[in-house]
């Protein structure tokens, strides 16, 4: 009698095995790929941000780009610093577009017609930033700067922005 007792509880403790290594196969195991999944699309995402940082226009050859300048020498009235002073910058300002962008033929004659909106970009943008603050966000403003210029012209034409001879004072 103890051997059958003996028995039927290792047949208990074997079918109890049995269901719960069902239970992790049909539901642990399809989660953790999932998991696998995300993770790796995670990483090929942060991968190619960092093969191509900037928004599609990749690598454009130099002979591929022209440059238009601003006649004008801006100056900016910058952010108020902690001490209550007017502050301002003056800088020249170019255009870096793309000759092979498929818009550049047809927008490239509307930058001087839109020269004073991009004037009023630069400005807004060096606006937000204190004199001490521009020089540590300069990359930023750039990129704040050509962003506002390509939804202007609702193309990306325009791949640079370049601050020439800055002074802050």
């Amino acid at each position: 009698m103890k051997k059958n007792i003996l028995t039927i509880i290792i047949m208990a403790v074997t079918l109890i095995n049995t269901i719960l290594l069902g239970v992790i196969v049909f539901s642990v195991v399809p989660t953790a790929n999932k998991t696998n999944q995300l993770m790796a699309k995670v990483a090929s995402i942060i991968d190619l941000e960092l093969e191509s940082p900037g928004k599609g226009a990749g690598k454009v050859e130099i002979a591929d780009i022209v440059t238009y300048n601003i006649e004008d020498k801006l100056t900016i009235n910058l952010k108020k610093d902690s001490d209550g002073k007017d502050h301002y910058a003056m800088m020249n300002v170019s255009l870096s577009m793309n000759s092979k962008n498929e818009d550049y033929e047809r927008l490239s004659g509307k930058i001087a017609e839109n020269e004073n909106a991009i004037k009023e970009i630069i400005s807004d943008e060096f606006g937000k930033y204190t004199k001490d603050e521009i020089s540590l966000n300069k990359d930023a403003i750039k990129e704040q700067v050509i962003t506002r210029i390509q939804e202007l012209f609702q193309s990306d034409f325009v791949i640079n922005v370049s601050f020439g001879s800055m002074v802050t004072s």
